[in-house]
Parts: structure tokens; C-alpha cells; sequence
């Protein structure tokens, strides 16, 4: 069987999962996998940044709009150190995240050698996976690389591996296998129709609703859109999730809390009734009424009353709870607050 160098035999590995570009700022201690890079241009593009902060931030913004794993890289110590930043984002927003961190060759390790930074618990808190790469053999397949890639996508986080630099050079069998092909993305869970029942009744009773989305409702536009005609209530995003709704439909207010807009704000502040989907907004309880009912609907129920009290919790995907609400209710009359809440915008807009 034919040999390969460690490093050209990870970035197979990567590239099997999809990856067509990586991120970063080359450095001595990183050699081995820009060789890689190098030899496998004509399969997948790497783009050099001017420091290692804007090519974390350039592959979180990768993962924000493709939801799909993106991959970053920086040098030993102090270019290591930089990604932070944008390691952080992708923590805070659950992107699937691989960052590949350079360390010094084995044989200078431990002895505080030119660069050389314990680089492990520097990440620890950021990363859902933070390994060290032992042998040249551990690299692709079956064990860190694959593995890390998983975790990211299992977590919704940030995957770290640091790769001696020496490791890389070396010759492994050509052997390679992924995991990639056998990847499903998980079944999110349905909303329990007495649950909906429940919150339907909640929303159609309120004098003032008040749609909050979040990036959880990505891909739902139309449902949406047709569920705010519906209610006739009008809909915030988090700073995250704007473009979910495009900024010209009439019910669309804005943000509230950074990014906010007039009509956002206002529109919020005298909300009686606040239903959000796959939103954890850190905002939220600044502007909205103490008073207020508040149907949360999330994957992860551990945001259940994080940020204001909850009436009604919905531990179901956003997208299928907004169709299974669309489903089972009914047009409501036109209110003040639905003419309300267009005349704002429409004087927003013009303001």
C-alpha cells in the first residue's frame, strides 16, 4: 500500500466531510498541513488571512450561512491564541466549528521552547472537543480529525486539534476512511399537540402578540410570514436570525437590544403576549413587560426561563411548532395593535 504524509491524509479527511475552503495565517510552526494544502490546492481552497482573528471570524460566517461544518487554522502560541474571538461567535451562535492549532515538534515539547504554549486548557471552555494529536497515525482516521468533526456537528460547536508540527510529516498508509458518508442530521423533536392547543389558546385570547425568532426558525420564512398574518401579530428577530424575514413585509419590526430599531422596541415594550422560537436573545427581559405571558418554544430546554418567566415551555423544533400552529389555527379579526404595529413601520421606514 502507498504512503502519505500524516497532514495530506487529514485534509482527505476533510475534505470528504464537504470542506471546500480553510481559513488562516501561516506559520512555521503549521508547515506540515500548509504542505498538505499545497499539494491538495486543486481540491480545496485555502484563504490566507491577515490574522488569525479574521479567519475564524471569515469561517464562523462560513458556518452561520451554510450550517455546515467550516474550518480554521492558526499557528503555535500566540496565532492560536488569536482565534478566540471567533471560536467564541461560533460557541454562542452553536456552529459546527473545526479549528486546527499548530504546536512545536514533539521533540521540543515540554521545554519551553520558542512559542510553545500548554494549549489545551486555553480552549477548554470554548471548544465541545479539545485534543492533542499523539502519533501521525491518530490524525485522519479512525481517531481525532473525524472525530472532532463529529463532535462539532453532534455539539453544535467548536472542534480543536493541535497538531505538533512534526507529526504531519510523517508517512502513514494511504488508507484513509471518513465517516462523512454515514453523518444524518438529527430528527428534531415535534410539538405535542396539547401543547400547541395550549398555546393557541394563549395567543388567541392576547390583546397585543408578539412573534420573537430566532436562528432555530431558519428556513420557515413563508410559514412565518402566513402565521403573523395569521395572529395578527408582528414578528422581532434576534440580531442573528435577521434575513429570516425580509425586511420589507409589513409585519416585520426589527431587533430590540443591539441592532434595534424604533419599531422593534416600541413594539416590544407594549407586547401582552410573546411567543419565541429558537431564540435565546440575551435582551429580551430588558424590553419586555414583567407582566406579559411568554410561550417559549426550543430544542434545548435547558433556555426555558433564562431570560424572562415562562407561561407555556414547547420542547419541540421552531419550524414544525409554527406549521402545526399555522395548522390548527385560524385567521383573527384585525386589530389596533395589528394597524398599530404596520403604521409604525411604515413610519420607521420613512424616518
Amino acid at each position: 500500500m502507498s504512503k502519505i504524509n500524516a497532514s495530506d491524509a487529514m485534509i482527505k479527511v476533510i475534505e470528504e466531510w464537504g470542506v471546500k475552503t480553510i481559513y488562516g495565517l501561516p506559520g512555521g510552526s503549521f508547515d506540515s498541513t500548509m504542505n498538505a494544502l499545497h499539494n491538495r490546492q486543486d481540491t480545496i481552497r485555502f484563504v490566507q488571512v491577515r490574522h488569525e482573528e479574521a479567519g475564524a471570524l471569515a469561517a464562523v460566517g462560513e458556518a452561520k450561512v451554510t450550517g455546515k461544518i467550516a474550518v480554521t487554522f492558526g499557528s503555535a502560541g500566540p496565532g492560536a491564541v488569536h482565534l478566540l474571538n471567533g471560536l467564541y461567535d461560533a460557541k454562542y451562535d452553536g456552529l459546527p466549528l473545526l479549528a486546527l492549532i499548530g504546536q512545536v515538534p514533539t521533540s521540543n515539547m515540554n521545554k519551553s521552547y520558542f512559542q510553545e504554549l500548554n494549549e489545551n486548557p486555553i480552549f477548554e471552555d470554548v471548544a465541545v472537543y479539545n485534543r492533542t494529536v499523539m502519533t501521525a497515525e491518530q490524525m485522519p482516521y479512525p481517531y481525532v480529525v473525524d472525530e472532532a468533526i463529529r463532535q462539532a456537528y453532534a455539539h453544535k460547536g467548536v472542534a480543536l486539534v493541535t497538531i505538533p508540527k512534526d507529526l504531519g510529516w510523517q508517512k502513514i498508509e494511504d488508507n484513509y476512511i471518513s465517516t462523512a458518508s454515514h453523518y444524518q442530521k438529527p430528527i428534531l423533536p415535534d410539538p405535542s399537540p396539547s401543547l400547541v392547543e395550549k398555546a393557541l389558546a394563549i395567543l388567541q385570547e392576547a390583546k397585543r402578540p408578539l412573534i420573537y425568532i430566532g436562528l432555530g426558525t431558519k428556513g420557515a420564512r413563508e410559514d412565518i410570514m402566513a402565521l403573523a398574518k395569521q395572529l395578527k401579530a408582528p414578528i422581532l428577530s434576534s440580531a442573528p436570525a435577521k434575513g429570516i424575514i425580509p425586511d420589507n413585509f409589513d409585519l416585520y419590526m426589527g431587533s430590540a437590544g443591539r441592532v434595534a430599531t424604533k419599531p422593534g422596541v416600541e413594539m416590544l415594550q407594549e407586547a401582552d403576549t410573546i411567543i419565541t422560537f429558537g431564540t435565546d436573545m440575551p435582551f429580551q427581559g430588558l424590553f419586555t413587560q414583567e407582566k406579559a405571558k411568554y410561550i417559549q418554544v426550543d430544542i434545548d430546554g435547558t433556555k426555558f426561563g433564562r431570560r424572562h418567566h415562562v407561561d407555556l415551555a414547547i420542547l419541540a423544533d421552531a419550524k414544525k411548532t409554527i406549521k402545526a400552529l399555522l395548522e390548527k389555527g385560524e385567521d383573527l379579526p384585525i386589530t389596533d395593535w395589528y394597524q398599530v404595529a404596520i403604521s409604525n413601520k411604515k413610519i420607521g421606514n420613512s424616518g
